[in-house]
């Protein structure tokens, strides 16, 4: 394989030792967005001894995520992640990710999703009776609020239980979740990794959170193996899967599954939505439009599961708004072999980064990439560029089990929330995303919430309809 430097990729040459490794600790999006401005589509950076390659060229991100997917596994970074989600789907490699996520894929078919359209829209229901409370406008963290929700239908949806029902036991699990992806995240920056039996006090924490979830997933599986009940929801669904062999998971990987679909089930969804809703309120035009379609096919009744695929703008709205901040930045991936990223060689080991926060900018599929514009998702649109330039829950064999999940859920967490309540941001206050596990709004998002304005806003289009 050829070795001269006219062969390796361009790439920001950063610092003596640390290479790029201060300009991703100070802003890793705007690293990022740099670099695919400054030097392409294919591009090499330096973190420190490590080799990084940026890929923002859809041909190329077909080829390691598709076409040549047996040559990568997932990066180093995802130790972090291990550490709390243990071995599912997300963090598994080889012959055994390939049983589990054979086992778990029929919990996710199209039936089964079917029929947890009804809870979802129940525990939204039940989130904007709290809202209603009190009159009038007021401000509450939307962020805090979604977070709380979908793991609330989490729960409800993968065990029969609402992890959000008690005030105080959805606090201590939200904050364990808060603290296990948070050292997940500086385990995977760290240059030094400290081992984790030493006692830190970041370590102790960390282990005080993942002993709160361990035992409350370890007490749900047992009491459903004493019971063995079917109760039609992810946890019965993946307790009664078998492979070839009539093996089901032991307790263990079924501990890791759950907490895998925990984790990464309900906040990729809180955080999207949070950002539709900035979004929104930023472009009232959409806004209008969206509740327009919503008035149209839904009308005053509650969303129904075959609502969501009579919704097509709202299905763009929510595109966009994954395209512009979606939820799993980056993926990374290393790769087993050499290879060749289009016209660059590239040795074993090498990590690739494939970052939809600007893959999605890519201004050569995405012209005015920073604009807000639902209509690149209509279907003439999508026909015309290539599938791999939008990637917001990956694509292969990797692709995420809970895609349909996430998607449905959002349409119709959106579809309950938008005719009842206008959320509007703080004057002045302007969402910042903090590239951590998820793309989360670093300081939150406060929001002013008026059930009042919608409901003179329905009776106008009434009025002139």
């Amino acid at each position: 394989m050829p070795s001269s430097s006219a062969s390796l990729a361009p790439g920001p040459r950063g610092v003596p030792l640390l290479g790029s490794l201060p300009a991703a600790w100070r802003d890793v999006l705007g690293l990022f967005a740099t670099t695919l401005r400054e030097h392409g589509e294919v591009a090499r950076l330096t973190f420190g001894p490590y080799e990084y390659y940026l890929v923002n060229d859809p041909e190329v991100v077909k080829h390691v995520l598709v076409d040549n997917a047996k040559n990568y596994t997932k990066s180093k970074s995802y130790d972090g992640l291990r550490l709390v989600m243990g071995n599912g789907l997300v963090t598994s490699e080889g012959e055994f990710w390939r049983r589990q996520r054979k086992l778990a894929q029929p919990a996710f078919h199209k039936d089964r999703l079917a029929s947890f359209a009804d809870t979802m829209v129940d525990a939204t229901e039940q989130m904007l009776g709290r809202w209603g409370s009190e009159p009038g406008p007021r401000v509450v963290d939307v962020h805090a609020e979604l977070m709380r929700l979908t793991l609330s239908i989490v729960g409800r949806t993968l065990f029969g239980k609402d992890l959000g029902a008690e005030a105080g036991e959805a606090a201590e699990i939200g904050e364990a979740i808060r603290v296990g992806l948070r050292h997940a995240n500086d385990h995977a920056e760290s240059l030094i990794k400290l081992p984790q039996w030493l006692p830190t006090p970041a370590n102790v924490r960390f282990a005080r959170a993942v002993k709160t979830l361990d035992a409350m997933v370890f007490r749900l599986i047992e009491a459903r193996r004493r019971t063995q009940g079917d109760e039609g929801d992810l946890l019965a669904m993946l307790m009664a899967a078998r492979d070839d062999g009539n093996e089901g998971m032991t307790d263990r990987q079924l501990r890791d599954e759950v907490m895998t679909l925990v984790l990464a089930g309900h906040e990729t969804t809180a955080v999207a939505l949070g950002w539709t809703f900035t979004l929104l309120s930023q472009h009232p035009d959409v806004e209008r439009k969206v509740r327009a379609e919503l008035a149209q096919v839904i009308g005053a009744r509650a969303p129904r599961f075959e609502d969501v695929a009579n919704l097509p703008y709202t299905a763009q709205v929510l595109a966009e708004c994954m395209r512009l901040y979606p939820p799993v930045w980056v993926f990374e991936r290393s790769a087993i072999g050499p290879d060749r990223l289009g016209d660059h060689p590239i040795p074993a080991g090498t990590t690739i980064g494939i970052a939809p926060f600007t893959l999605h900018r890519n201004p050569r599929f995405f012209p005015n990439p920073e604009g807000f514009d639902p209509e690149r998702f209509s279907k003439e649109a999508i026909a015309a560029r290539p599938r791999t330039a939008y990637l917001p829950f990956a694509i292969g064999p990797r692709q995420c089990i809970g895609d349909g999940f996430a998607r449905m859920e959002a349409t119709l967490l959106l579809a309950t929330i938008l005719p009842r309540f206008q959320l509007s941001l703080l004057p002045g206050f302007q969402p910042e995303p903090e590239a951590k596990v998820t793309l989360r709004p670093r300081d939150g998002l406060p929001m002013q919430i008026d059930r009042r304005k919608v409901e003179e806003a329905r009776a106008t289009h009434h009025a002139t309809a």
